[in-house]
C-alpha cells in the first residue's frame, strides 16, 4: 500500500470513527478521551451500571453513577476543555 493510499484510508476511518483524534492528538489526550467515553458508556447503560455497582460493593447504582460522572468531569478538566 502506498503512502497516499494509507493517508486516504486514514481519512476515511477518521470521518467514520471520530474517536481516532487528529494528527496532533497526544497519547495522553487520546487516553483521557477513551477513559471519559468509557465512564459515559458505563453510566448510560443500566445493566453495566448495576454490574459495576455490585462488583465495587457500592450501596446503589445511583451512587456509582455519580462517581462515574465525577470521573468524567475530572477527565474533561485534565484535558483543559
Amino acid at each position: 500500500m502506498s503512502e497516499a493510499q494509507g493517508q486516504q484510508r486514514y481519512q476515511v476511518l477518521k470521518h467514520k470513527y471520530v474517536g481516532l483524534g487528529r494528527e496532533h492528538t497526544t497519547q495522553e489526550e487520546w487516553l483521557s478521551n477513551v477513559h471519559r467515553d468509557t465512564y459515559y458508556s458505563l453510566q448510560a447503560h443500566s445493566g453495566l451500571l448495576e454490574y459495576l455497582a455490585l462488583a465495587q460493593g457500592s450501596s446503589s447504582k445511583r451512587q456509582t453513577k455519580i462517581q462515574l460522572i465525577k470521573k468524567m468531569e475530572q477527565k474533561i478538566k485534565s484535558n483543559g476543555k
